[in-house]
């Protein structure tokens, strides 16, 4: 009952959500049995009843089977002489059915009262399918407006997990600060061609890490930072590397004195001791 461009939208919610498909079976079963619970069986019998009269129709068996209001009565043969001999005519009847009767009467009077309670029927069923109808609609509007709102909080979520990730500088664009010192570090051995800068601002001990030309680390594997004082590492911090973030200035550890820098391979979550045949590259402070 609905327009051709909602029934295609319904059609579109049921493949997708099964709930609704399992309601509108629902609803199609209850008018199955709305139709079934108004039938009208016919009376037993009348089907031979009516094949037989067929058969032997113009017959007085036929005629015979037929109700009394509706018998004709056959005439007799008729009889004559042809080349001197007694002839003996058939005639066919001419069946005329009475003008009206009461029976007649009695059968419209039931057709009259089936088509009532086929219209009032109608009305009932056209009136359950339009608060059923109203009611889907309201539950598929629904349904798009929560599917809606969990695509935005998702996307909303995910903005805000990237900005969690994404250390925001505390120093004012610690790249065009001249308060920065950024010594540039090249890999060597396996980690020949692999770079990255690291920023060391002396007065406020802030380190930012920028990792342009840095592999993923392997699986369990992390790289750290350190910072070279009087020979020694001290840790900076562990960093993440790959092309989602080559561009990003990653804040690390603050380190009050330094001399140089120096990265290692570690575990994943980095360790309190370097690993010194992990070292991947070094340099130290240009003043």
């Amino acid at each position: 009952m609905l327009p051709e461009t909602e029934q295609n939208e319904v059609e579109t919610v049921v493949l997708q959500y099964p709930d609704v498909k399992a309601a509108v079976n629902s609803l199609q079963l209850d008018k199955e049995r709305f139709v079934q619970l108004y039938a009208v069986p016919p009376p037993i019998g009348i089907k031979e009843r009516l094949t037989e009269i067929i058969r032997q129709e113009n017959t007085q068996e036929g005629n015979d089977l037929l109700p009394e209001e509706l018998r004709v009565p056959l005439s007799a043969p008729a009889a004559g002489k042809k080349n001197g001999k007694q002839v003996t005519h058939k005639e066919t009847p001419i069946r005329q059915l009475p003008a009206a009767k009461p029976s007649s009467d009695r059968i419209w009077k039931y057709a009259t009262a089936a088509i009532v309670v086929l219209l009032l029927g109608s009305v009932f069923m056209n009136f359950f399918f339009f608060q059923k109808s109203t009611d889907y609609k309201s539950r598929y509007k629904s349904l798009i407006a929560t599917k809606e709102k969990l695509e935005a909080d998702k996307e909303h979520q995910a903005l805000t997990s990237l900005k969690e990730t994404t250390p925001v500088p505390t120093e004012p664009d610690p790249l065009s600060n001249p308060d920065f010192k950024w010594t540039k570090m090249q890999g060597g051995g396996e980690f020949a061609g692999k770079s990255l800068s690291v920023g060391w601002n002396a007065r406020t001990q802030a380190v930012y890490l920028q990792a342009q030309m840095m592999p993923l680390a392997p699986a369990g594997k992390q790289f750290q930072l350190w910072a070279i004082v009087n020979k020694k590492l001290v840790d900076a911090g562990v960093f993440d590397t790959g092309a989602n973030v080559s561009e990003q200035l990653q804040q690390m550890k603050a380190v009050a004195v330094a001399q140089g820098f120096a990265v290692t391979l570690e575990r994943k979550g980095g360790s309190p001791e370097p690993s010194m045949d992990q070292v991947c590259m070094s340099a130290k402070i240009i003043k």
